[in-house]
């Protein structure tokens, strides 16, 4: 089994330092304030663009670090200073509640899929069941203790009687781009992957037929956190995050929206 490590946005390190140290311009009183979002390698397109929107019109600047939904909330534990969090699942959430992480509001943006993914000439599968035939060599899914694509995709694998037989063949990445990377660089025959990211995998091939009753529904949390520096442009831009616009947004990147996640 491998790990692929992957680096987050560009000047992410810098930019959480620079925070540490009281560098950013995140006082309320300020004339451009800025907001850190910690968010799901995931949602990067469609919240990229969500962000545009909203710059476009108000003086916030709205500063991003995307990663594995896990490894952010164990940042934020350890004292990572984010305005607002966007987790690709419910248990990296569950874990800051439960180290008594303040939480000023939190609700359930959005849902999301698995499928697989191959290259454009790589094997036909009809199920999932094919994966454990000689025609798969490498299976590529995010870590489960890293990023609830890969819990999502190990229950699924668990619940069809199928995760001790694939142990062989697993090769596990740090966030769903990462693993998706796995084919790409074709170190892997196929990967499990969010159907949103399927979507702008140019070149690979879109095969859906992870069964959609063998894992939990995917959600993903939004929660707006107590610590950041600048609370009153934070709540403001986590109420445009449930509002139409925003959810417009992330719909046509894929997302569905989930009803009463409050």
């Amino acid at each position: 089994m491998s790990i692929l490590q992957v680096r987050h946005t560009v000047g992410t390190v810098l930019l959480f330092l620079g925070l540490l140290a009281g560098t950013s311009c995140g006082s309320a009183n300020s004339g451009n304030s800025e907001i850190l979002i910690f968010a799901a390698t995931s949602l990067t397109n469609a919240l990229d663009e969500a962000i545009a929107a909203y710059e476009a019109r108000n003086t916030v600047q709205v500063l991003v670090s995307y990663g594995g939904s896990q490894t952010l909330a164990q940042q934020i534990a350890t004292g990572a200073p984010a305005d607002i969090f966007i987790s690709a699942g419910r248990f990296p959430v569950d874990f800051l509640e439960e180290r008594e992480v303040g939480m000023l509001n939190k609700t359930d943006l959005l849902s999301n899929r698995l499928v697989l993914v191959t290259e454009k000439n790589g094997p036909n599968l009809n199920d999932l069941l094919d994966l454990t035939s000689d025609k798969v060599g490498r299976v590529a899914m995010a870590a489960p203790d890293l990023a609830p694509a890969g819990g999502y995709a190990k229950e699924s694998l668990v619940n069809l009687g199928l995760w001790d037989e694939l142990q062989s063949k697993m090769a596990f990445g740090a966030d769903v781009r990462a693993t998706m990377a796995y084919v790409e660089s074709g170190n892997a025959d196929v990967a499990f992957v969010y159907q949103t990211d399927a979507a702008i995998a140019g070149g690979l091939e879109v095969i859906d037929v992870v069964p959609i009753d063998s894992y939990s529904k995917i959600a993903y949390p939004a929660v707006l956190l107590s610590g950041g520096d600048n609370p009153a442009a934070a709540t403001e831009f986590f109420d445009f995050l449930n509002g139409e616009e925003a959810l417009r947004i992330l719909v046509n990147h894929g997302f569905s929206i989930l009803e009463g996640g409050k």
